[in-house]
């Protein structure tokens, strides 16, 4: 009881301790979106639109495959689809003279038609990549000509234009940092002091190294892999409410202690009842 007592009061003055203290922090940059890319089709690159370095927007293109031959099937079965589609159209409008089951055969071939133009331009788009989100090409890692397999072939390293920071700081401290602290930082030593606004906590410690880790956003002109460190405010309310939870476990400490007192105390009554009635027996 009195190692548990001792404990809690350490616990308690070392939370104490760390209230209205700056907390020190290393970071390192980050884009918010950090994608490799892959096609869903294999075959050989025929077309390459862009370079390390090029700024992109969502949905442009960015290579193709090459695709001759899915191209004439989905113009072949485009023209099949459109053909098919003006005929049913045509006798749905004179289906008072035209035979149901007709007008159904025309309704039925039209709608196939319509699920085969679908299949060959999806095949088709899939020999396509475009820009899943607007940002820079980091990395390029085929050249014209190569050999792609399906899902497996990393074409481009895609980066945003959106950064953020990863912040590291010590576990002691993750009852204290909250979101929407202020975060102090330096980049790589240029010696100008910025800020910015933690948004993110992570909800789990790093077992080796014993850092909690959180985001923040930063200046989209900031390159990834930057880093540096600062200093973590935390905010008044963040120590108020350490504040409260240490007065409360000390508390609950004080009256777990008043109870195994009392638990103890009427124990010995007990022993010294028992005993009292067995010496009177013998006598």
């Amino acid at each position: 009881m009195k190692k548990f007592i001792t404990t809690m009061i350490c616990a308690i003055a070392c939370a104490g301790a760390l209230q209205g203290e700056d907390v020190y922090a290393i970071f390192n940059t980050k884009a918010v979106q950090d994608s490799n890319l892959t096609l869903d089709s294999s075959g050989t690159i025929d077309k390459i639109h862009v370079d390390v370095g090029s700024v992109v927007k969502k949905g442009d293109e960015l290579l193709s495959l090459a695709n001759s031959d899915k191209a004439a099937q989905l113009q072949a079965v485009k023209e099949q689809y459109i053909f098919a589609k003006k005929q049913y159209e045509r006798y749905q409008k004179s289906k008072s003279v035209v035979d149901k089951n007709t007008l159904d055969q025309y309704y039925s071939n039209y709608k196939k038609l319509e699920a085969d133009y679908d299949y060959y331009q999806s095949l088709y788009n899939r020999s396509i990549l475009k820009a899943p989100f607007a940002g820079t090409i980091a990395e390029k890692k085929i050249e014209l000509g190569d050999g792609v397999n399906a899902n497996n072939t990393i074409l481009f390293r895609l980066v945003s234009h959106e950064k953020k920071i990863l912040i590291q700081f010590d576990s002691k401290y993750a009852n204290i940092v909250r979101p929407g602290d202020v975060f102090e930082f330096y980049l790589g030593g240029d010696g100008i002091k910025r800020t910015t606004t933690i948004t993110k906590i992570y909800p789990t410690i790093n077992e080796s190294t014993r850092k909690v880790s959180a985001e923040a956003m930063i200046d989209d002109s900031i390159k990834p892999g930057i880093f540096g460190d600062g200093f973590i405010k935390p905010r008044a309310d963040s120590a108020e409410s350490s504040q409260n939870g240490a007065q409360n476990a000390n508390a609950n400490a004080s009256q777990n202690a008043a109870s195994n007192t009392n638990n103890a105390s009427n124990a010995n009554n007990t022993n010294k009842n028992a005993i009292s009635n067995i010496m009177q027996g013998n006598r």
